[in-house]
């Protein structure tokens, strides 16, 4: 990653003033998001922040961020994850630029930190696994599984 793009990770960096929620990171549920121009597919993390589960797929329109607002308050959600699209080799395409901006209006809109988990191979692994869920969705899944994994590791 070159150091342009080490900046830009970092200014969407969580600013702890704007959130509310923050004293109750590590013990809410975590919202796993695989960002797609069309389709959003959403993930949900148990409370104890262990196990990730498939949730829903939303439709890219001007309400996303008002249906993912609902859903963090309904489901009492502290964090989310967003799923960041590099290349092979872990540099930035303009996909990831698109993501980035993604995360920087959504913090925005929904007034819940906001962090980044690599999603390279999510959307293959969940073509693999198949298992009745829509490929959005089931890579959101993924993608949140692996921080839970780092994040109790």
């Amino acid at each position: 990653m070159t150091e342009e793009q080490l900046e830009k990770l970092n200014k969407i960096k969580v600013d702890p003033d704007k959130f509310q929620n923050l004293e109750r990171l590590n013990c809410g549920k975590i919202l796993g998001i695989d960002y797609g121009t069309k389709n959003v597919g959403l993930a949900l993390s148990d409370q104890e922040q262990k196990q990730a589960f498939v949730y829903d797929t939303l439709k890219m329109s001007d309400k996303l961020f008002v249906e993912i607002k609902e859903i963090c308050d309904k489901e009492e959600v502290d964090r989310i994850v967003v799923g960041l699209p590099l290349n092979l080799k872990g540099e930035y395409t303009q996909k990831t630029e698109e993501v980035v901006m993604f995360i920087g209006q959504l913090e925005e809109e929904v007034k819940i930190a906001v962090e980044f988990e690599d999603e390279r191979f999510s959307s293959t692994e969940a073509e693999k696994r198949g298992g009745g869920h829509g490929i959005d969705e089931s890579s959101a899944q993924i993608i949140l599984q692996q921080y839970l994994d780092k994040l109790n590791n």
